[in-house]
């Protein structure tokens, strides 16, 4: 029996699915109510914010036959139906009028030219003939050249809809014939209450904190946070009931719990060398990315920003138990201590990609968190020594490698 993924079996099939975009969802319902319809729609956005998703929906809407003749239907719901013949066909992939294809493996002229012979023919069924072009900044300049005299003269049949993450490339001579709509980051707290409901209909036992872990773990994507639930499942469902928990699920994720960073600032607190080297270790061992942890370092000092400032957790994206400790533990350091301690791990991510010894900068940068305060003595003084010593040992290292 064959399994559809999560993604695929939970793939909005109407605008009002469509997580977090209304700004784009609303506009697209009103110009099928209206009868407003352009000849040529961009949709951009980073990947997994549901373009395709939006494309093939509005593509669905232009030829509901249900949407076309009940003008009371397409006043009030102005959604595909999913039920006439055009919406059936539509699902099963048999639909004649609407061509969805990839630009980066169709990107030649002789691609284009093909498709201009196409779109001179009129549908033979519904309204319109709906072209989705996928990853549309692809295309080659040549196959650029050959589309725009379609669009600066489309048959009144034909509508493009184009997807593409890099807009910046599309050509503004193309651009300026379109309407143009920005896909959003999905938030971690949408994503996570999308999750919520998946799993309610698959039944699946799960902790928020697991939820909130996949989410900000997807990056605004909501495709990719499925993707993460799919395996999550996999991996931990091995009998019925089966409760997924948090530090299960981060150790599949390969993430590191937040208790490492909040190490990192309980040291500096206390000038435990000894414990940020332990922590050093403990990251190369378990074969964690350096510069992932180092990134994830400024977030969590920015963390502490926000609360300072806010003198509230809201728009931090962590556990419960996570923004607790940040509220408890924000008045430790000042505003500007917070801020050295951000430049200082800023400047190791740099120096850490084309240094011989990552291990030894990645350390060097965690100590010297620990004399970076601004509370006490001449600051800036003792971060020149201090810079002056590691410079020192990091000049014999490489005396040493180079032998």
């Amino acid at each position: 029996m064959s399994y559809l993924v999560i993604a695929r079996k939970y793939r909005p099939q109407k605008f009002s699915d469509i997580t977090a975009q209304e700004h784009v969802t609303r506009t697209l319902r009103n110009a099928i109510r209206t009868g407003r319809i352009a000849h040529g729609y961009i949709f951009s956005g980073s990947r997994g914010v549901g373009k395709t998703t939006a494309a093939r929906i509005l593509a669905k809407g232009l030829n509901c036959e249900k949407i076309l003749k009940d003008e009371a239907y397409r006043e009030t719901v102005s959604e595909p139906c999913g039920e006439c013949e055009s919406c059936r066909d539509f699902d099963a992939g048999s639909s004649l009028n609407i061509s969805e294809f990839d630009a980066a493996s169709n990107n030649s002229v002789d691609d284009i030219r093909a498709l201009r012979e196409n779109v001179r023919y009129a549908p033979q069924k519904g309204r319109y003939k709906v072209y989705i072009i996928d990853e549309f900044h692809m295309l080659s300049n040549a196959a650029f050249n050959a589309f725009l005299k379609t669009l600066e003269e489309p048959p009144s049949h034909a509508v493009f809809i184009f997807a593409t993450t890099e807009l910046n490339k599309v050509p503004p001579t193309i651009a300026s014939r379109c309407q143009k709509f920005n896909f959003k980051r999905i938030s971690v707290l949408d994503i996570q209450e999308r999750l919520a409901e998946i799993c309610a209909a698959e039944a699946i036992n799960i902790d928020v904190d697991s939820l909130t872990l996949i989410a900000r773990k997807a990056d605004g994507a909501m495709r990719d946070a499925q993707s993460l639930l799919d395996q999550v499942i996999s991996f931990f469902l091995s009998t019925e009931n089966e409760k997924i928990e948090y530090t299960n699920v981060a150790a599949l994720l390969g993430d590191i719990d937040d208790e490492h960073f909040f190490a990192v600032t309980d040291s500096i607190k206390e000038k435990n060398h000894a414990k940020v080297l332990e922590l050093s270790r403990y990251i190369f061992d378990n074969g964690f990315d350096t510069l992932d942890f180092l990134a994830r370092l400024v977030e969590h000092f920015r963390n502490f920003l926000l609360v300072k400032n806010l003198r509230s957790s809201k728009l931090i994206e962590r556990t419960e138990a996570a923004k607790k400790r940040y509220e408890a533990e924000a008045d430790t350091f000042s505003a500007e201590e917070l801020m050295r301690f951000i430049d200082v791990v800023n400047q190791a991510e740099k120096d850490i990609r084309f240094f011989r010894e990552p291990q030894l900068r990645f350390e060097l940068a965690l100590l010297k968190l620990l004399h970076a305060d601004v509370s006490s003595g001449d600051t800036e003084a003792r971060l020149s020594e201090f810079d002056q010593r590691l410079k020192a040992i990091e000049t014999e290292i490489k005396k040493k490698t180079s032998r």
